[in-house]
């Protein structure tokens, strides 16, 4: 097997999937090639011009110029098969292995069509039929992925019923033993519609969304239930949070508002102070700090018969974050943060009318209060909730803006209003002696 002709870095940087479009590629190295059906996966090493570098799966049917092997059903079906047996693909160096889980249909049919998602950002995702969907994440990345794991303690140990069931996963194996996710496999949910999608539509259509984000809200806060489960599994059992956990959380609010700035080009928005205020996240101390969503918003939920029903998915984290990070508990107020964020955003794709970001801020916050009830991960009183939300809406809109800066720079604008608002808020608490 031989590597792709010269165009390789070219190809890898047009790509959907690539996550550093800020960034020039000054090398590639392809560190592995495995055949699988019609097609060769290739792991690439690409180094980047501030010095980083990540290992990429770039799949390629034998063609010139390269053309992606997930775009061939064969390819994607033999690749599915490893699932159910175990099965194992060796390569030059490294194998990728099957690894079946409770939720594999028994009677896939041999026939059934695969058909690749569009529309993705930093993974690719394939359907068969309408039992599975398979998603291959395309940076490959050591250690314990988070959508992995979590989908099996959702799925197996805690029967959390608004997640799709988990149907296996494959696993690329190095050399060194070294174990990284490959794809992750899940049952398909039933007449289910991307979030996102569903509640742009509902706007187009002049719908009243209240509820269902009511019920988004209540859904959310039980998946938040669901974590805070002791288990006797020190990766899962809630823990209390202490005023070191604020300090080091500051901290990383701090350091990713420093990362929008640089982002910005060296300023930030008008009205926007460069510092953090520490008092903001205090009053979370001796609530739990739990397992979460972690990159919570509208697209990683499904909903079903127009928002009667929502399931979540993805559980993969802020793939801008390393697996370490991803992986450690935080406040589950992140999540709530998040999809507050996501409400933002679908109120100026959609040009809402005036007044609707906030009666659906106020209707998801309502479903999750009245679900979560006085659950542990809360903090005491509606002012120290609110000034925390705050703090956390600043953290997730600065991720937002270096985010979009290197994936979609036009919407740049979007999160930058949003980092607006959310310090804006902090400012009103302030004066207004919140406590």
């Amino acid at each position: 097997m031989t590597a792709p002709a010269g165009g390789l870095a070219a190809w890898i940087a047009a790509q959907r999937w690539f996550s550093a479009k800020s960034h020039r590629i000054v090398g590639t190295r392809v560190e592995d090639r495995l055949r699988v059906g019609g097609g060769v996966v290739h792991l690439v090493r690409v180094e980047l011009d501030d010095g980083s570098a990540s290992t990429f799966v770039v799949p390629l049917r034998e063609t010139s110029p390269p053309a992606d092997a997930f775009d061939d059903p064969a390819f994607a079906r033999a690749l599915l098969d490893l699932i159910p047996s175990g099965g194992r693909v060796q390569g030059e160096h490294g194998a990728i292995v099957g690894r079946p889980a409770s939720g594999f249909p028994a009677d896939l049919p041999a026939g059934v069509t695969a058909h690749r998602l569009g529309g993705e950002q930093s993974n690719t995702s394939v359907t068969f039929g309408e039992a599975l969907i398979v998603k291959y994440f395309r940076r490959l990345v050591p250690g314990v992925n988070p959508e992995l794991e979590i989908s099996r303690h959702l799925s197996e140990r805690v029967a959390f019923p608004y997640t799709p069931r988990l149907a296996g996963a494959l696993d690329y194996v190095g050399a060194d033993g070294q174990t990284a996710a490959f794809a992750v496999a899940h049952r398909l949910v039933a007449g289910g519609r991307d979030g996102w999608r569903w509640l742009l539509e509902a706007l187009e259509r002049g719908e009243d969304t209240r509820t269902a984000l009511e019920r988004l809200g209540a859904r959310t806060a039980a998946l938040h239930l669901a974590f805070a489960r002791d288990v006797a599994d020190p990766a899962f059992d809630p823990e209390t949070i202490t005023t070191a956990d604020v300090t080091r959380w500051t901290s990383a609010v701090q350091a990713q508002l420093d990362a929008a700035r640089s982002a910005l080009g060296g300023r930030l928005p008008d009205g926007v102070p460069p510092g953090v205020d520490g008092r903001g996240l205090a009053g979370l101390v001796g609530a739990v700090k739990l397992r979460h969503h972690g990159d919570f918003h509208l697209g990683q939920t499904l909903a079903v018969d127009d928002g009667a029903e929502f399931y979540i998915i993805d559980f993969e984290g802020e793939p801008l974050r390393s697996l370490e990070e991803r992986r450690r508990k935080h406040t589950p107020l992140r999540d709530v943060a998040g999809m507050l964020r996501s409400l933002g955003y679908a109120a100026a794709t959609a040009g809402a009318p005036a007044g609707w970001e906030a009666a659906a801020r106020a209707a998801f916050l309502a479903g999750y209060r009245a679900t979560a009830g006085r659950a542990p991960f809360l903090p005491d009183g509606g002012a120290v909730f609110a000034r925390a939300l705050a703090v956390l809406e600043v953290e997730k809109a600065a991720y937002e803006i270096v985010y979009e800066a290197n994936n979609r720079p036009d919407w740049v604008a979007i999160p930058a209003r949003g980092l607006v608002t959310a310090t804006a808020a902090l400012r009103s608490d302030r004066a207004a002696g919140g406590s």
